[in-house]
């Protein structure tokens, strides 16, 4: 009895892991975005690349914001009209090319002590890029967390691994220095894997948060708030 009741554990369990080879994600989101500012341009949003600007990350989230900005580059030509981006790693080459890394920093340094980029050094910044708007994208947090769920015998069926990732987004003139919209994003994934190796990759779930708070908040211009749906990341 008891090997038979094994055996058919482990026929259940080889069942499970080829369904769960390619798993499925199960994608929970809300967005909502500020109303755009009345000088702010889509036309020309459409016209000249967009600048992306560093990843603005607690110390503990830092090492996301390489993936998380190139997230970002990656959606924005996925918009319907499309924007082209400046990636931030050619906004550095540039800032660098020009002599202009020490006011970049202190720009950039500013932000973090008061919230604000400061508009004479973000005004010859987009002079330099040839930018009319720039992007900043922030991260507030991100959480893992590894479920189990149908255990018997001692043998752990499946187990569900859950991503939390909330994110924020500002659009800046650097003409006028003014914030000219902003937008924050929130998802939930949750996918049932038996292979606990398996990761949820947190820059597809951040390209999709992106394109999600810039189509309803940026290109539509209206205040979002979706209801949670089903759909496959992979």
């Amino acid at each position: 009895m008891a090997r038979g009741i094994r055996a058919a554990l482990l026929a259940a369990s080889t069942v499970l892991l080829a369904a769960c080879g390619s798993p499925l994600y199960v994608w929970d989101n809300h967005t909502s975005s500020t109303p755009r500012a009345r000088g702010l341009e889509l036309a020309e949003v459409g016209r000249r690349p967009v600048a992306v600007l560093p990843l603005v990350a607690p110390g503990a989230l830092q090492g996301f914001s390489a993936s998380l900005s190139h997230a970002l580059a990656r959606a924005l030509p996925e918009l319907s009209p499309p924007v082209a981006p400046l990636a931030t790693s050619d906004v550095v080459n540039a800032v660098n090319a020009r002599g202009l890394a020490g006011e970049y920093a202190d720009l950039l340094t500013g932000y973090g002590r008061s919230g604000v980029l400061e508009r004479e050094r973000l005004g010859r910044l987009g002079a330099a890029l040839d930018c009319r708007y720039a992007l900043l994208p922030g991260i507030t947090a991100i959480d893992h967390s590894l479920l189990d769920r149908f255990e018997m015998a001692g043998i752990k069926l499946v187990r569900t691994r859950v991503l939390v990732l909330r994110l924020w987004l500002q659009l800046w003139d650097t003409g006028t220095g003014e914030l000219v919209w902003e937008s924050a994003g929130e998802a939930t994934v949750a996918s049932e894997l038996a292979n606990t190796g398996r990761v949820i990759p947190v820059d597809e779930v951040a390209e999709k948060i992106w394109k999600r708070m810039l189509e309803d908040g940026l290109v539509a211009g209206k205040l979002s708030s979706r209801a949670p749906t089903p759909c496959e990341i992979c």
